[in-house]
């Protein structure tokens, strides 16, 4: 027996003093004594509650699990290729890792829609019967009218029910998805598990197949309605401004500009030259004198040389010192003198135009008529060059405007070109995917469960555990909660008297 000390505060003194307590001083013993003694009690509670956790137990259900296995690979549909942002062909595509594609592929499995398409192959009585039963016997109570409301609520209860029913999952790194259901029928659970794998198959094409392409598409159609709409602006700024096309407009105020300004400059340059040339030859008719001498008609030249030859001839009959001679020799001085005496010939002189100044007068006077003509046509080039001017200034102001209606054009003609090609791509990459869409494979097909499990077992061992626990803690509060002394040491331990002798009910 153990020590008293473990049940109270500690050993009483022996003394004649010590009072009797109240409560008894019990031990491990006692305590064993008192549960034996409340057996009856014990097995009272323990019976009803092991009883009624077998009851439960019994009527549990057999269930049946159905299993397959589903291979996935990456495959076309789940690369990611950028569609707006880079330039076309330039795109990098994005394909995601094993967990990723897996995590994808179970969401896309595990979808309401899959169970939704799954179900609508089956009598619904076949899969849920107590769902139809509790339907049934709603409707009787309810009016006609709301009869489809309840059949569309227990669709949907039946549709959340086979999801809790359905399990999938991936062991890390493996591309391997396993999924089961479990159901009463064994069959049953077989053909609904094919046909959610059948099922989801459908639903994963209809979700990679056709999407991509129709948001290209629309996009598509909305690039093309704004390249309308600046197609139609371009036309309306044109026909406000009375302009055909503004590029050939301006290029050809620029070229007009450039020929009339080097024709200005050309003409300023010549009339430069000639305002030159015509002061030289200004400056020269003011030397040279209009008109010339052409002949003078003078014999006293001849008369001169007439008078020596008659000198000679006289000399040839006659002395130096005759009269005859020196008559002829007088004459001859007076000439002489009368010659020396004048500056050139004297006598009749013919006049007329000096051939040089009239050479020099014409080509002044052609200078003339050039400088004049020249200053006529500066400034018609300069009222031409003004005009242009104006109009390329003109043209110059609407430039902003017409490069921005321009960038928004070609901006909008890239992106119609850009989305009309990735939509043929996206269109391929969709009908490749439907004509070889292997990137899910199917490992192994569900079959009929040949054994099922139940948790008849697990709750009938849980009862009877629950059952014992129960009546011992109702053993122990009777023996903890009953007062007397269940055995001699009790008595002992509680009076700190000994006991001689025990007497036993007769």
């Amino acid at each position: 027996m153990s020590n008293s000390d473990d049940w109270g505060t500690g050993h009483a003194p022996r003394t004649d003093q010590a009072g009797v307590r109240f409560r008894p001083r019990i031990g491990p013993l006692d305590v064993l004594v008192r549960l034996w003694r409340a057996k009856w009690l014990m097995i009272l509670v323990f019976l009803p509650i092991f009883l009624l956790g077998l009851l439960a137990a019994f009527q549990m259900p057999t269930e049946y699990e159905a299993r397959s296995r589903l291979y996935v690979r990456l495959g076309d549909e789940s690369v990611f290729r950028p569609r707006v942002g880079s330039a076309l062909g330039e795109g990098q595509p994005l394909a995601p890792d094993t967990e990723q594609l897996l995590l994808a592929e179970l969401e896309v499995l595990q979808s309401p829609v899959v169970a939704e398409r799954a179900l609508e192959k089956f009598p619904l009585q076949r899969i849920f019967p107590k769902l139809v039963t509790a339907m049934e016997k709603e409707m009787e109570k309810e009016p006609a009218d709301l009869h489809d409301a309840i059949a569309e609520e227990t669709f949907q209860k039946a549709i959340a029910a086979l999801q809790k029913r359905f399990k999938a999952g991936a062991a890390p790194k493996t591309p391997v998805i396993a999924a089961s259901i479990e159901h009463e029928d064994a069959e049953v659970s077989a053909e609904l598990l094919n046909a959610m794998i059948g099922a989801y198959l459908d639903y994963r094409q209809e979700v990679f197949a056709g999407s991509g392409s129709d948001s290209l598409r629309d996009q598509r159609k909305k690039f093309e309605g704004q390249l309308l709409d600046v197609e139609s602006d371009i036309r309306a700024f044109l026909r406000s401004n009375n302009i055909g096309d503004f590029e050939s407009e301006r290029a050809t105020a620029q070229q007009l500009y450039a020929t009339i300004s080097g024709e200005l400059l050309t003409n300023q340059s010549r009339a430069s030259a000639v305002e030159g040339q015509l002061d030289t030859y200004n400056r020269q008719l003011a030397t040279i004198e209009p008109q010339q001498d052409m002949y003078v008609e003078d014999s006293s030249a001849s008369q001169l040389m007439q008078l020596k030859i008659e000198r000679e001839d006289l000399l040839s009959r006659y002395t130096a010192d005759s009269r005859a001679v020196q008559a002829i020799d007088t004459r001859i001085a007076q000439l002489e003198d009368y010659l020396n005496s004048r500056d050139g010939l004297a006598g009749t002189t013919r006049r007329g135009p000096n051939p040089v100044y009239q050479q020099i007068e014409q080509a002044a006077a052609n200078l003339e008529a050039e400088r004049q003509s020249l200053a006529l046509q500066e400034a018609e080039l300069q009222r031409q060059l003004n005009r242009v001017e104006a109009r390329l200034a003109w043209l110059n102001d609407l430039t902003p405007e017409w490069q921005e209606l321009q960038r928004r054009k070609a901006l909008m003609e890239a992106n119609v070109e850009n989305f009309s090609v990735r939509e043929i791509q996206e269109n391929a990459l969709a009908e490749i995917s439907v004509e070889s869409a292997d990137s899910v494979r199917v490992l192994e097909p569900a079959r009929v469960p040949v054994k099922g499990s139940s948790l008849k077992m697990p709750i009938a061992a849980l009862a009877f555990l629950f059952a014992g626990f129960t009546a011992l803690m109702m053993g122990l509060l009777s023996a903890l909660m009953r007062r007397g002394f269940p055995t001699a040491a009790s008595v002992e331990r509680t009076t700190g008297l000994p006991v001689i002798a025990a007497v036993g009910k007769a």
